[in-house]
């Protein structure tokens, strides 16, 4: 078994998929756009966490957004 990445153009999709399909080819769709913060988004979530900067540690987000 070999895992391929491949970027097709968006109009292309249904002919390469519909091939890979008559080859016995699974295809897993990945989102491409996987998002990871930043550094400082890090550090402010990690400092909420503590209570730092807040008046108490984030347990529930609801009700953090409640309160602000």
């Amino acid at each position: 078994m070999e895992t391929l990445i491949i970027d097709i153009p968006e109009n292309k999709s249904t002919l390469v998929k519909s091939l890979l399909k008559e080859l016995g080819v699974v295809i897993h769709k990945k989102n491409s756009r996987t998002k990871k913060p930043n550094a400082t988004t890090i550090k402010a979530i990690e400092d909420a966490r503590n209570g730092i900067g807040i008046s108490e540690p984030i347990t529930d987000i609801d009700k953090y957004i409640d309160s602000l």
